[in-house]
């Protein structure tokens, strides 16, 4: 009897997985038809799918003119397109962050990884780096930044036996409010450049390129195809690192690959984007609500609710006070923070640690 409930229980989880997924698709589509017509020049729903049409090789009769082509093709659909990329980066990095470390209060912009990669973003800047290496340069120095303070977090948390989240938690803040000082200093100092740094490290996809675009996707295709092969190890590790020893995975090697994983992927959101925060603190909540703990759909269902969101909040900063545009930065702030607060209040009333 039990082993037939949990066959149907099985099924109907694996039913709202594939309904699930079929609603999103269908749901980032219209979302990209209506974040693409949006903007100074309106342009309708059925000139933006002429023009994608078209642009695809389709034998579409030209309706529109050559600048409302260009503005489609070469500055929203860039844009809209970068905003699903690193809205998904930004939820895997959340999923494995939460996974690897066993806590659902823990991201990338928490624990300090994206202060470190904006503080080593504005020195590139500031120094007039930025195109040393073409787009290459701002990635590698985030990375460099971000890898040496996920390993001092790390180090500080490391116990002779376990990995401390309280430790975990603490020095992740302290090593963020440490870059972050160093960032102002920079601003305070760099007339020259503070409101470039300052409004690039607030979040935005103004500007954003097909150029940038390609970089950015085969970052998230490697990231992501990573992660995914080590489902299985996630899976394993938030049992207990002895019941992932004793299913055969090396606990160690695993947990430095995803660190290192999920350092990449978040610094390269913010050397492209800036730092946005709490999408991968929010995304994974609201995925294990509907489709359960399983990483392997875990990642890719979060990768699908952090695109629809950061859409969406892209299409609010550039609407709410239009023409002026807010950076995306603060709106997911401005969501993620009160979120956060929930989850302390609700992890207290259940009697749990942080």
């Amino acid at each position: 009897m039990k082993m037939r409930y949990k066959i149907i229980n099985l099924k109907r989880k694996n039913s709202i997985s594939i309904i699930f997924f079929f609603i999103s698709i269908i749901i980032i589509l219209l979302s990209i038809i209506y974040a693409i017509s949006l903007g100074s020049v309106n342009i309708n729903f059925g000139k933006v799918w002429g023009i994608l049409l078209r642009a695809i090789g389709f034998n579409i009769e030209k309706t529109w003119n050559s600048g409302e082509e260009n503005i489609i093709l070469f500055l929203r659909l860039p844009r809209v397109l970068m905003t699903l990329i690193v809205g998904g980066m930004l939820a895997v990095s959340g999923v494995i962050a939460q996974s690897l470390f066993k806590n659902p209060i823990v991201d990338p912009y928490i624990i300090g990884i994206s202060s470190s990669a904006g503080f080593g973003s504005a020195l590139c800047i500031m120094l007039g780096f930025s195109a040393v290496f073409s787009i290459f340069t701002l990635p590698l120095v985030s990375f460099v930044f971000s890898c040496s303070a996920i390993l001092i977090i790390y180090k500080l948390s490391k116990t002779k036996y376990h990995l401390s989240m309280s430790a975990l938690l603490l020095s992740g803040i302290a090593i963020s409010f440490f870059f972050s000082a160093f960032t102002s200093f920079i601003l305070y100092f760099s007339e020259e450049h503070a409101h470039y740094i300052l409004t690039f490290l607030m979040g935005s996809f103004w500007g954003a390129n097909w150029q940038e675009l390609i970089v950015i996707f085969i970052i998230f295709i490697i990231g992501f195809s990573i992660s995914l092969f080590y489902g299985r190890d996630l899976n394993a590790m938030v049992l207990g690192d002895s019941t992932a020893q004793s299913i055969g995975i090396n606990v160690e090697q695993s947990k430095r690959i995803l660190l290192i994983l999920m350092t990449f992927l978040t610094s390269a959101t913010v050397a492209f984007c800036g730092s946005i925060g709490f999408v991968g603190l929010m995304i994974p909540h609201f995925t294990r609500m509907l489709i359960g703990s399983d990483n392997n759909k875990l990642l890719i269902f979060s990768a699908f609710g952090g695109a629809l969101l950061l859409l969406w909040a892209d299409i609010i900063a550039r609407t709410i006070i239009a023409p002026i545009e807010l950076p995306v930065g603060i709106l997911t702030s401005l969501l993620g923070g009160p979120f956060f607060i929930y989850l302390i209040i609700k992890k207290k009333k259940s009697g749990e640690s942080l």
